[in-house]
């Protein structure tokens, strides 16, 4: 019978450890969790910003382009025709 006591005491802490195990698992997932949460956000931001800075790249180079600082005429042509073309796109998108 002290055997059988035996056994089931060392059951019992077993699952007593495996029971704690788990809980400090749970508080490490939470953690992650959190954290990929904060990058995904800050990575959102990041791509937000990326395109608010290359349209602001595009601005500049078309009135550089207008103004005749960066070239020529030609590179202004080129880029009045790249934005004519992209608005004749989203027309085009809200047509549909």
């Amino acid at each position: 019978m002290n055997e059988a006591r035996i056994i089931i005491d060392r059951l019992r802490e077993r699952v007593a450890e495996i029971v704690a195990r788990n809980g400090k698992l749970e508080e490490n997932l939470d953690k992650r969790t959190a954290e990929r949460d904060r990058a995904l956000v800050r990575m959102k931001e990041s791509e937000q910003r990326a395109a608010e800075l290359e349209e602001r790249v595009r601005v500049l180079e078309l009135a550089a382009g207008i103004k005749g600082a960066a070239g020529s005429t030609r590179a202004a042509r080129v880029r009045v025709g790249r934005l004519l073309r992209e608005v004749d796109q989203c027309i085009a998108l809200m047509n549909r």
